[in-house]
């Protein structure tokens, strides 16, 4: 081993190869050595710590932060927080590849899954990856349909996705979400086929779930389709909505929002959510803090994933 080269010609060296992207012959040909001494230099360079090499696999697994994941599961009693991000890539991107692994170890171990929409939930299911599960467990809705929330590009429901991915069947809610009048929600209730699938919803062994803010993302076009009348929409209003899970909304302390809004929505109800074994709420985004604030303070949430930017918000919300 040659003996080490003066420390300013190594780190000028090393400025010249890996900063500014000159090839040995030309940091040889401008430091006036020759090829093979550059080389020896660059060595010296990486075995003395001047420089320092990391790899970044963008599709690689999401990095975890252990101490924002224990600071968030403390803040709002959770079971389990997965808080991630990944290099050069959006936190969406992040939690839905940490969603999917999670998913994809949890479905293994339950008969039955029981799934909401919005777009994290979505790409969650987007990067499931194909596995025959044997038994496969069966998949059902949490929230009744939305044309616009709970489809893909290609018109295909992110329930249908899900099944597929892990051969199973899935077992469809052929109804809306949101409706326009308490009494037809009352009396699809009714209607057996319905009745039955929702039933078996509030029993499953694991569901997946978005958390939403209000005004933003699929939050909107939830209280857009209930076409609240301006003194209903003022009593809504009136209650502080802040954040939305499974079509319903809560307030700032977790406090399950009521009429006119919560008598609206086809979906399974708070307290059947809450006696689900295991609810993984995904979110992305710190603006989104607000609201999963609120639905994680609802106690609904057992294991949240969600981006580093948005839990740091979430810690810093009081």
């Amino acid at each position: 081993m040659p003996a080490p080269r003066d420390t300013a010609l190594v780190v000028r060296a090393a400025r010249l190869y890996y900063e500014q992207g000159r090839s040995q012959t030309e940091v040889a040909q401008e430091l006036g050595l020759s090829r093979s001494n550059v080389s020896r230099i660059l060595t010296q360079a990486r075995e003395r710590g001047i420089v320092e090499i990391s790899i970044h696999d963008p599709d690689g697994p999401p990095r975890h932060h252990p101490a924002v994941e224990a600071a968030l599961s403390a803040r709002y009693s959770l079971r389990e927080a997965h808080v991630v991000s990944a290099p050069r890539t959006p936190g969406l991107e992040a939690v839905a590849r940490q969603g999917s692994a999670l998913i994809t170890e949890r479905a293994a171990q339950v008969r039955s899954i029981g799934l909401s929409w919005g777009q994290t939930v979505q790409r969650v299911v987007e990067q499931l990856e194909p596995v025959r599960l044997r038994p496969a467990p069966r998949v059902l809705p949490l929230v009744g349909g939305h044309s616009t929330l709970d489809q893909f590009e290609s018109g295909e429901s992110v329930l249908r996705v899900m099944a597929s991915r892990f051969g199973a069947r899935a077992e469809m809610l052929y109804a809306p979400a949101v409706l326009e009048a308490a009494t037809t929600v009352s009396t699809l209730r009714r209607e057996s086929s319905i009745a039955s699938v929702l039933e078996a919803a509030s029993q499953v062994e694991l569901a997946l779930v978005g958390m939403g803010s209000m005004g933003m993302h699929s939050s909107p076009h939830i209280v857009e389709q209930m076409g609240l009348s301006e003194h209903e929409h003022a009593a809504f209003l009136a209650q502080e909505p802040v954040g939305d899970v499974c079509g319903r909304f809560v307030d700032a302390h977790g406090v399950p929002v009521g009429a006119p809004t919560d008598q609206r929505v086809l979906a399974v109800t708070f307290s059947e959510l809450l006696r689900i074994p295991e609810v993984v709420g995904v979110a992305a985004g710190a603006e989104k803090a607000p609201g999963v604030a609120g639905v994680l303070r609802s106690g609904t949430v057992d294991t949240a994933v969600v981006d580093v930017d948005l839990a740091r918000e979430l810690l810093a919300t009081t």
